[in-house]
């Protein structure tokens, strides 16, 4: 069987489901349907599983307190191992996340393919029915009952033509500030426990003649090592859907990568024996789409925190949102909320999930559930919701599960 498109692209399979995008929404999305005894295939650009948890070097782990589920699992697993705490005591060693991550997927006889790039959604009216990707082997077709997009981006969604918000009613210069993170060695003992290093990187950057691009920045040092990760690049008013401006953004950011170290290591005495590493495979992108959904998570619901009958994620991380007029971070509390189910099903279309920051909500509320243990915990249940749906032929609207989300 093959789909001519001008070629012949080869069908590698058939699933019950495929999951595409392997960060933290894509491993809770593949390891609950493969738990569940679903036959499922996981797609990943980059080498390993974890996303922005591993090729972004997101630490701390975010949102993770009384989370029930696949959280708490790698939270334990980090602990037992001696890799888990470090700064704020919710820091994490990268490679140890990766293989901890691996061992789930095989366990849960998850099927992953490393280094696939996600083409375009095969669709049938405004039925997603599988994808088609690249990789070493060539272009291939995969078809499934769901397609589950974890890309962050909405990027299978948009291919299938669900429509999405952007910014701040389509303006991409207000959406927040990309991030590349970069890590340090031969951190100073004093700071092995983590420092915001707004003071010291302020008075370096006034002695080398700059301004600062961004006013909290922090060492953030993995548990049990003399290396930590740094955030502190911010690059302002890049179009997150433009190829182009994102690898602008990426330049930008190893420009002031070596502007904070170079400073820091000729202006300050306390670190003037920092060792530059590396910086992270992936850009850490805030905001991009937040697909139009059948419900639309709103600021009024993280403020008054909502309750759902089809809730998949229990939140109580703080909106967060990195701006570029005061070059830091308008914060803002949140009262412990549900994200419902249906959020992650765009509206008028069957066959395709998303999970991850870009569901259906406001900007503001983005801004809350964007961090990576909600995103974990919503591709997690997700996964539970379609698994239930496959198994017993409904429609995904016809599932009533009640999953226990949090320790409240």
């Amino acid at each position: 069987m093959v789909i001519n498109e001008n070629l012949t692209t080869p069908i590698l399979g058939e699933y019950d489901a495929v999951v595409v995008g392997a960060g933290p929404a894509g491993c809770g999305a593949a390891l609950a349907l493969g738990r569940a005894g679903m036959k499922t295939l996981l797609i990943e650009k980059f080498n390993c599983l974890g996303g922005a948890w591993t090729t972004g070097f997101m630490n701390p782990f975010f949102d993770f307190y009384q989370k029930t589920g696949i959280v708490q699992e790698l939270i334990k697993e980090l602990q037992s191992a001696g890799q888990f705490g470090g700064f704020w005591n919710m820091s994490f060693n990268y490679e140890y996340m990766k293989f901890i991550l691996e061992k789930k997927m095989q366990e849960a006889n998850v099927e992953v393919l490393y280094n696939t790039t996600f083409s375009r959604a095969l669709t049938e009216g405004n039925r997603v029915y599988g994808v088609v990707a690249e990789n070493i082997e060539g272009r291939f077709a995969v078809l499934a009952k769901t397609v589950f997009d974890c890309t962050g981006d909405g990027n299978v969604a948009a291919s299938a033509g669900c429509p999405f918000e952007l910014g701040e009613d389509g303006d991409y210069k207000e959406c927040q500030a990309m991030t590349l993170m970069f890590l340090v060695g031969n951190v100073p003992e004093k700071y092995r426990d983590g420092l915001m290093i707004y003071e010291k990187l302020n008075a370096v950057y006034e002695k080398a003649g700059k301004q600062i691009p961004f006013k909290v920045p922090y060492l953030i040092p993995a548990p049990n090592s003399h290396f930590a990760v740094i955030q502190f690049t911010h690059m302002y008013e890049y179009n997150p859907l433009s190829a182009k401006d994102l690898t602008k953004a990426t330049m930008e950011g190893r420009q002031q990568l070596i502007d904070a170290f170079e400073f820091l290591t000729k202006y300050d005495e306390e670190f003037k024996d920092l060792e530059l590493i590396t910086s992270s495979s992936v850009l850490g992108v805030r905001e991009s789409r937040r697909i139009i959904g059948e419900y639309r998570v709103s600021t009024d619901d993280i403020l008054s925190g909502a309750r759902f009958d089809d809730a998949v994620a229990y939140v109580t991380f703080g909106a967060d949102l990195h701006t570029k007029s005061n070059k830091g971070q308008n914060c803002f509390q949140v009262k412990p909320y549900h994200l419902p189910m249906r959020a992650l099903i765009p509206k008028g279309y069957k066959g395709i999930i998303v999970a991850g920051r870009c569901i259906s909500g406001s900007r503001e509320a983005m801004a809350s559930y964007r961090v990576t243990g909600n995103c974990a915990q919503m591709g997690e249940s997700a996964g539970y919701y379609v698994a239930e749906a496959i198994k017993k032929g409904v429609d995904i609207h016809d599932v009533k599960l009640n999953l226990h989300l949090a320790d409240e």
